[in-house]
């Protein structure tokens, strides 16, 4: 026999064994590998694979970075916006040439929490700030006894030695009295490991499935169920045909009469792993500060419950991390002889946008008590101004509480006169 008909034979069987329903029907997925038990999460990579720590970071960063960050002037006692500083356009529009103001501050802030620290290299030309560049994560060594920076980051092109004040240095909590931030993840390790082999767990009973899973075993002649009576070459044979079966979609298996297939129950502690996944989730929530309804745990809870969530969150997780960014900022952009002028702040205005009707009151209170002419209500709405609209109103509705009005007493004559309507 020749090699071409030696092929085409082989061919030929293969094909045959293809087209025959039930035979050699064995469905092997390429699946990838499984992790061991348990699982170790040290790493931002392992964690942002959990569901609950990727949200609460999006949800940190997004909400940070939606924000804008102002350069602000001091005039006639109060701050406005300074569009002329050389700073506008770097804390609002783009602080260097490969990322936009929103792209930078959210890694920024996931640096801070994630990584425990964020690195800023502030590059400076002719005195003035040319850009801001964030370094990359592990690139950075900060010398706590001598207070400088080593840098050897090949994505920015930066190398060498750097002075505090040629840095912006944000710091996660720290443990060691403030010098550098320790990362949310390590904090939390234990929570994650535990999350994270939780979903393992899940991944091992769903990823095929959920196959089914049982013992085979012989019967001796006294009727005695036991495996003494089958060889282990013959037990592992009948084993593997039974889990080709079952893995070929059919739903009945044949057994000989010598033979039984147990099928084995679910674990329970497998059963309760849905129960673990949600005390995960809450543990996850407050190690970042995050509202469980933000990374939609599904917590019962009604409208109002709701809004104090959001009001806590404004307050107690973001307030901080804003005033703290603000804070280095101003330090290290700002000159020392004009700080008493120039301050940097995010504008916090973005955080309470709600509902048409809850902004409309508001809008009308801030009118009504004259802390905003209508002018303003619309430029802050992105309309062009009225005329007339840049008059300050205040409600009469209100009175000293020694006045005239108040004691029912009648107003002077001079005022009378003044108010008196001309006749016709």
């Amino acid at each position: 026999m020749g090699l071409k008909e030696y092929f085409s034979n082989k061919i030929g069987s293969a094909q045959r064994r293809a087209d025959e329903p039930g035979k050699d029907a064995v469905v092997s997925p390429s699946l990838p590998k499984i992790p061991n038990q348990p699982i170790n999460v040290y790493s931002t990579d392992q964690a942002m694979k959990l569901s609950a720590a990727y949200r609460c970071t999006a949800i940190l960063s997004g909400t940070i970075a939606s924000m804008p960050l102002l350069i602000e002037r001091k005039s006639n006692g109060y701050f406005s916006l300074d569009e002329q500083h050389e700073l506008y356009r770097l804390l609002d529009v783009q602080p260097n040439s490969r990322m936009n103001i929103f792209e930078f501050i959210r890694n920024m802030v996931c640096h801070i929490i994630n990584e425990g620290n964020a690195y800023i290299v502030i590059k400076r030309k002719f005195g003035a700030v040319s850009e801001l560049v964030l370094c990359s994560k592990n690139t950075v060594f900060y010398d706590i006894l001598h207070d400088y920076y080593t840098i050897s980051d090949p994505y920015n092109h930066l190398y060498g030695r750097y002075e505090p004040y040629e840095v912006i240095h944000l710091r996660n909590n720290s443990l060691d009295g403030g010098y550098t931030g320790v990362s949310t993840i390590t904090y939390a390790s234990r929570i994650f490991s535990i999350a994270a082999s939780a979903d393992n767990q899940n991944l091992r009973t769903f990823q095929n499935g959920s196959k089914i899973k049982g013992l085979v075993s012989g019967k001796s002649l006294s009727g005695a169920i036991g495996t003494n009576t089958l060889t282990d070459k013959q037990g592992k044979d009948v084993g593997e045909r039974i889990e080709e079966q079952f893995n070929g979609g059919r739903d009945i298996a044949y057994i000989s009469g010598d033979m039984s297939f147990q099928q084995l129950s679910i674990n329970p502690i497998d059963a309760q792993l849905l129960g673990t996944k949600e005390l995960c989730v809450l543990d996850i929530c407050r190690f970042y500060g995050v509202h469980p309804d933000k990374v939609f745990a599904g917590q019962p809870t009604n409208y109002k419950a709701s809004e104090m969530s959001n009001v806590s969150f404004l307050t107690d997780t973001l307030q901080p991390i804003l005033r703290q960014i603000e804070t280095e900022f101003r330090a290290k952009l700002i000159a020392n002889p004009v700080a008493h002028v120039y301050r940097i702040r995010f504008d916090r205005a973005a955080l309470y946008q709600t509902d048409l009707t809850t902004q409309m009151a508001y809008y009308k209170g801030q009118i009504e008590s004259g802390l905003k002419t209508p002018n303003e209500i619309r430029m802050m709405q992105g309309d062009a101004p009225l005329p007339g609209g840049d008059v300050a109103f205040i409600s009469c509705n209100v009175a000293p509480i020694n006045s005239a009005k108040i004691k029912g007493e009648t107003a002077s004559i001079i005022e009378d006169e003044k108010m008196e309507i001309p006749k016709l």
